[in-house]
């Protein structure tokens, strides 16, 4: 229940704060081409916890992709949605 809230409240946060922030302050290309990187981020990024990986951005950059595409194919596997 505890976890419910927090996101809901970050949804909630988002949604009614920061969302309508960015739409007022930047052009709506410069939101399309931020939705874009978000999207194709998304699809790199890797789908399972994995604790014991360095927090570095570097390590993320270079293997993040990898360990995205080692779980979509474990995923795909397993039949376990994203």
């Amino acid at each position: 229940r505890q976890l419910q809230q927090v996101l809901v409240d970050h949804i909630q946060d988002e949604e009614t704060e920061q969302f309508p922030q960015l739409r007022a302050h930047l052009p709506a290309a410069t939101l399309v081409e931020l939705k874009e990187k978000v999207e194709h981020a998304k699809k790199l990024a890797p789908t399972r916890p994995h604790p014991a990986v360095p927090n570095a951005e570097l390590f993320h950059k270079l293997v993040g992709p990898g360990v995205g595409l080692v779980d979509r194919l474990r995923d795909k596997l397993t039949d376990r949605s994203t």
